[in-house]
């Protein structure tokens, strides 16, 4: 929900209120607990982002911050994505492990070779764009 309402440029509520004796619910730290792990991996991706060039797909959404673009792949079954994007990339990049990956620019788009088909809930993707 977070990575989508970033890709949307909205916010997310995530509707957590104390219980009677003002205490969190322990299912809503968990939560909040699984979230701020993931934040501190993935925060660059979100923070201080805005919508990025890539309109929101089946596939998942994307967000920018300058010249990066974050594509950020939640449900793709295929080792290659194709994203209509009318900048020019200079390098595309699996954003926590750096690895350079493969990718094809054609006048209305880049087609992005994976190493596999994603099964992370959330595969980044890093473009550097002109």
């Amino acid at each position: 929900y977070l990575v989508k309402a970033a890709g949307k440029n909205a916010n997310l509520l995530m509707n957590i209120g104390p219980q009677p004796n003002g205490e969190l619910p322990a299912t809503a730290v968990e939560h909040l607990k699984q979230v701020g792990e993931w934040m501190a991996q993935y925060g660059e991706t979100i923070y201080g982002t805005r919508g990025g060039d890539v309109a929101p797909h089946t596939w998942g959404v994307s967000t920018r911050k300058g010249d990066r673009l974050f594509i950020h792949i939640l449900n793709l079954q295929d080792d290659a994505l194709y994203i209509p994007l009318k900048a020019k990339v200079k390098k595309a990049m699996q954003f926590i492990s750096k690895n350079p990956l493969s990718f094809k620019q054609e006048k209305d788009g880049i087609l992005i070779k994976l190493p596999q088909v994603p099964d992370d809930i959330d595969y980044v993707i890093e473009l550097n764009i002109k």
